[in-house]
């Protein structure tokens, strides 16, 4: 009987770290909050995480491609971003945290439409 606990107890635990380990933000620069515009290229609406892919302009250099990470679905739903509001082609705002290696992906906090609307993409707000 005890041997069994101790399987069931360390079966429990091993399959929950791969449930926790893609909500980790520490491949983020939480430190430092940037506001990045560009536009929208494509969508992935679906769970864990809706990842929107974004080109962003510089000064006379060539356009850069982005990577946003937000929320799953059903919160973005709960914040009053809809599937259907975000649309290849749309300039947004986007304000969040870097990757820490530099690379041109972020996690945002918030995302504002052309209109002005500001939406809400993180529960870390």
């Amino acid at each position: 009987m005890r041997l069994l606990r101790r399987a069931v107890l360390l079966l429990a635990t091993l399959s929950a770290a791969p449930v926790g380990a893609h909500h980790s933000w520490s491949r983020y620069d939480g430190d430092h909050v940037v506001t990045i515009e560009g536009d929208i290229t494509a969508i992935e609406w679906a769970n864990p995480h809706v990842i929107v892919r974004f080109t962003v302009r510089g000064d006379g250099a060539e356009p850069e491609s982005w990577t946003m990470e937000m929320d799953p679905p059903t919160l973005l739903n709960r914040y009053g971003l809809r599937h259907d509001t975000l649309q290849a082609g749309m300039h947004v705002k986007l304000t969040g945290v870097r990757a820490r290696s530099g690379a041109p992906m972020m996690r945002a906090v918030t995302i504002e439409v052309a209109d002005g609307t500001v939406y809400r993409v993180s529960s870390r707000v």
